[in-house]
């Protein structure tokens, strides 16, 4: 009886051996098998052939795991039937009650507990028993090797192949990366950067280009007497030229193209005579592509089309550097502040500011959903007008004033924060 009892100890022993090891190494990600690939272990050669084969690698760990189990189930019946009469109970009671003890025990003692512990210590666990998995599987070769071609058979039908199907992702990464920031790996600023790069294929031209109503061009009959002093007032460093109309877009003029010409003294010349080719690109365009082109062309501007083949606005090189960086200022920048804070919950915000980024610096969320990206575009769809300065509404739990104008274009307007009573209480 002792014996069998000791047995059994062994048994379930085994089987929570088995269930750690399964849940160590099914836990391994990608991440952790690149740090592993790094380790100094003696036994890091024999864990990557391991992973090599993941099925037979499975199959082994689960057939010791349910010979544990059913060895250790069918020990627990003799023991239940032997112990019946001393215990002075039917032998069916005995049975049921030695089967809910054991299934409790290895519940308990044979699944989560070793696999909790198995979750935090997976890569020890792997490295550690890497050897006696070669030994055992090599024990278990005719049944696993069974299993593993069934395994591959139904990989391929469900899958559509025999390859590994867990490969590193952007999804990956990025989760890495988020996981990264929340432990201090990383500061905020690196996990933005990173997080930009693995997103920047998917955005288009549209939200970043300036919009046709804010472009300074030039028409190319002009001469740079005509043009100086508003040249200089601007100090951009590349200049659309038209023909009749902004539609119509011939060229793009260089600042220090200018700059060597009115050293020269050469005041009368037409634009037309200093203008470069420019490159047009649609709306749609992804950032990726645009890259690729600004790359091939040696050009840092080009003209965005709409799909009338109207000129619908321009997009720079920098206008791509600050989707992955942030906003760039240089020595000729003036640094407006498109959100600025102001006292308790108000800010002062640029018409042009779009939503995404009111949301992410203000209190609240704004509940975008009508078909306009910016500031000026959600005031403009409420008040269903033109604005003028000191229009003023509300929306969900926000106060908006109207403080600057430029035409028709909003310039600056103030946004009031109001967060909602909390009327639960009695």
């Amino acid at each position: 009886m002792a014996t069998s009892l000791l047995v059994l100890v062994l048994l379930i022993f085994c089987s929570a051996f088995f269930s750690g090891i399964e849940s160590a190494y099914i836990s391994l990600g990608d991440i952790d098998r690149i740090e592993l690939e790094k380790s100094e272990s003696k036994n890091r050669k024999i864990l990557m052939k391991l992973l090599d084969n993941h099925e037979r690698l499975l199959s082994t760990i689960l057939i010791g795991n349910n010979l544990a189990n059913i060895a250790a189930s069918a020990l627990n019946t003799a023991i239940a039937i032997q112990l019946a009469p001393i215990l002075g109970i039917p032998v069916e009671w005995s049975v049921t009650l030695f089967a809910v003890l054991l299934t409790l025990v290895i519940l308990l003692f044979g699944e989560i507990t070793p696999k909790t512990i198995a979750l935090v210590h997976n890569r020890r666990i792997a490295l550690s028993t890497a050897p006696l998995l070669v030994a055992l599987g090599g024990f278990f070769l005719p049944v696993s090797f069974f299993f593993d071609k069934i395994s591959k058979f139904l990989n391929r039908i469900v899958v559509g192949t025999e390859g590994k199907v867990n490969r590193i992702t952007e999804s990956t990464v990025i989760n890495v990366v988020s996981k990264g920031e929340e432990l201090g790996v990383i500061n905020k600023k690196e996990q933005t950067l990173i997080q930009n790069v693995f997103l920047f294929d998917e955005r288009e031209v549209y939200p970043i280009m300036t919009p046709r109503t804010s472009v300074f061009a030039l028409e190319e009959g002009q001469t740079l007497a005509d043009v100086q002093e508003a040249v200089m007032e601007r100090q951009f460093s590349r200049i659309p030229i038209y023909k009749d109309t902004i539609d119509n877009i011939t060229g793009v003029v260089h600042l220090k193209t200018m700059f060597r010409e009115l050293l020269s003294d050469r005041k009368d010349v037409p634009l037309r005579e200093l203008a470069k080719k420019t490159i047009f690109i649609y709306e749609t365009l992804s950032l990726t592509s645009l890259l690729e082109q600004f790359q091939a062309e040696q050009n840092h501007m080009a003209i965005v089309v709409d799909e009338f083949g109207g000129m619908a606005g321009v997009v720079t090189l920098e206008d791509i550097l600050e989707e992955l960086v942030g906003e760039i200022f240089d020595e000729k920048d003036i640094a407006t502040i498109p959100i600025r804070k102001l006292t308790g919950e108000s800010w002062m915000i640029a018409g042009s500011a779009d939503i995404q980024s009111i949301n992410k610096e203000i209190s609240g969320e704004f509940i975008a959903d009508g078909e306009y990206e910016t500031l000026q575009g959600l005031i403009m769809s409420h008040l269903e007008r033109i604005p003028v300065v000191g229009d003023s509404f509300h929306l969900e739990a926000y106060h908006f004033t109207v403080m600057q104008m430029n035409k028709h274009t909003v310039t600056s307007a103030k946004v009031v924060y109001t967060p909602p009573k909390n009327n639960e209480e009695d």
